[in-house]
């Protein structure tokens, strides 16, 4: 099936074939090398946000454990017997406090406030401008306090109560420490980690607001609506699409906030030199396939088109169409050997057309002197029986003959007329047959033939050959009562005429040697008279068109004039 393909299709799949090999190679490569560097985004993310996360919780531990040593402090304990000083004393106790308080606010990593509250639930100690009232609940670990009810200050915090451990079972004795971390603190922390990777990280907890960076330039990609699944697990990375653009999620739970750190890093302005060596590759590989379809196409037009019209024209030639020419193109490769085609096509067909004009004029000769010749054995039988028909007083027998021999004879000499029709042919058919059953009083025959084939033009002389090669080869030997059976019938391209005789079975090696004659180029030597219309029929008609013999249903032969092809229904050449 290949190669029955044009060269131009195979040139194509043939370029085709070498380039997919290379795209699939290049598409894993890429695939693989891009899984690697997802891979490795990962793997820096989850370290950047584990050192993150350390440095967080360091932090928070730090204040925690400051809240701790605050409330075993020796002056936080003397908090509870304040009332029992002197107030001098109590003064001094109180500015210690404050100092320490202060000192550690300044030194703390985080903007944080502490607050001590006294057993009387009245009196605070705060780094805070306005002192925030006792708390009714204490928050033992880091308890995120968000706008609105229950919070006393203008901004989101977290916070954590601690008190001393002697009055640990009655809070309404105890002096409370209470520190509190704002989330501006965690938004600086949140800055210093999108700054270090270009991407964005957020604080993240199902039943509040997120906690996002400030001042940074990038814009953030996610609304108040975002919702993380986190399956129960403390770390992980996940691929994440907003849009149009890919993200790669990594996070990690805080066990001190019971908040998760978040960090959210396009992918594409990482893997974006990627994809433009992948666009650049797959463009350059579309550009060369362009280009090797056009070199395969202009080769196709400029030499091998050429060379498929000098086939063709060879081919149409060698059929017969001598008429075939070649429009001479511009190429001088083609233009000489297309040029000395068409000069050898004109003067082989002037040739042909010489040859062909000197055959018709031998073809007429020999016809118009078939027409003149008279069989003599013929004539001598039918003068014969008018003479014995005249000694015994047979006039009608006479009269028949002669009138009979005498129509038949006129149309065997007009040896001018060139075309005749069917009807005309089948009345000398008629007073040939009419002569013969008057000498041999067994001969039957009959005609059956329709009007519209009637009417058909044919050349003189075609079934009177026949109808003669029957009688003479056929029913001559015939003791019983012989029968010659004349049908027609008009086909869809064409016609048919058949005689059938009841005549001696002939072999099937006769019947073969009969149509190897009829084809034969070479001279005849007997059935003279079968080749003749069989050529005739030929030319006349075309080359589907001539003789055809065959068993006759009757016992001996049929001999069958076909006409079929283009030329059957015209009216003379």
């Amino acid at each position: 099936m290949f190669k029955q393909k044009s060269l131009f299709y195979k040139m194509v799949v043939s370029i085709m074939l070498l380039l997919v090999p290379v795209v699939i190679v290049y598409t894993y490569s890429n695939i693989v090398s891009e899984r690697v560097v997802r891979e490795e985004i990962d793997t820096r993310n989850m370290n950047r946000l584990d050192v993150s996360m350390n440095r967080l919780e360091a932090d928070l531990w730090q204040v925690s454990q400051f809240l701790v040593a605050l409330s075993i402090d020796s002056d936080t304990n003397r908090l509870r017997n304040i009332d029992l000083l002197s107030p001098y004393d109590s003064i001094e106790l109180q500015g210690d406090i404050q100092e320490k308080l202060l000192l550690y606010q300044q030194l703390s990593t985080f903007l944080v406030d502490v607050t001590i509250f006294f057993p009387d639930g009245e009196r605070q100690l705060s780094t805070m401008m306005k002192s925030p009232e006792r708390p009714e609940t204490l928050s033992p670990s880091w308890t995120y306090i968000a706008d609105g009810k229950g919070n006393d200050s203008d901004r989101p915090y977290f916070v954590q109560h601690v008190k001393d451990s002697i009055t640990h079972h009655n809070e309404n004795q105890a002096v409370i420490v209470e520190a509190r971390i704002y989330i501006e603190a965690f938004q600086h922390h949140l800055n210093d980690l999108a700054l270090a990777n270009d991407g964005y990280s957020f604080l993240y907890h199902p039943h509040h607001e997120l906690i996002k960076p400030v001042g940074t330039n990038h814009e953030f990609p996610l609304d108040y609506n975002f919702s993380l699944q986190l399956n129960y697990e403390e770390r992980g990375t996940e691929r994440f699409t907003l849009g149009q653009d890919d993200y790669t999620l990594s996070y990690i739970s805080s066990t001190s906030l019971d908040w998760v750190l978040v960090d959210l890093v396009p992918l594409e302005d990482v893997l974006s030199p990627i994809a433009t060596t992948r666009t650049w590759f797959y463009a350059t590989g579309l550009v060369l396939l362009l280009l090797g379809v056009a070199a395969a196409w202009l080769l196709n037009t400029q030499l091998l088109q050429p060379i498929g019209t000098l086939k063709d024209a060879i081919l149409h030639f060698k059929r017969g169409h001598y008429y075939t020419r070649m429009a001479v193109p511009h190429q001088k490769e083609f233009a000489i050997a297309m040029s000395g085609f068409n000069d050898m096509a004109d003067q082989i067909q002037t040739l042909i057309e010489e040859v062909y004009e000197e055959k018709i004029r031998s073809q007429q000769a020999t016809l118009k002197l078939l027409q003149a010749q008279i069989d003599p054995h013929f004539l001598y039988n039918c003068l014969f029986y008018i003479k014995n028909m005249a000694k015994i007083n047979n006039t009608d027998a006479v009269e028949a003959m002669a009138l009979h021999l005498g129509d038949y004879f006129r149309y065997r000499t007009e040896v001018e007329k060139e075309e005749t029709t069917v009807e005309e042919e089948l009345k000398l058919v008629n007073n040939f047959l009419a002569i013969h059953s008057l000498r041999k009083r067994d001969l039957s025959y009959s005609m059956n033939l329709p009007d519209e084939l009637l009417k058909q033009p044919i050349p003189p002389l075609l079934i009177q050959p026949i109808v003669e090669n029957a009688i003479v080869h056929g029913i001559a030997d015939v003791e019983e009562r012989a029968e010659i059976r004349i049908d027609g019938v008009v086909l869809e391209e064409g016609w048919q005429i058949s005689v059938e005789d009841n005549g001696q079975a002939v072999s099937a090696e006769t019947v073969t040697r009969i149509h190897k004659l009829l084809e034969s180029q070479e001279e005849a030597t007997n059935h003279y008279g079968l080749r003749n219309v069989h050529q005739r029929m030929r030319n006349r008609f075309g080359a589907k068109s001539g003789v055809v013999v065959n068993y006759s249903k009757l016992g001996g032969l049929n001999v069958t004039l076909l006409c079929k092809g283009d030329k059957a229904d015209q009216k003379g050449e």
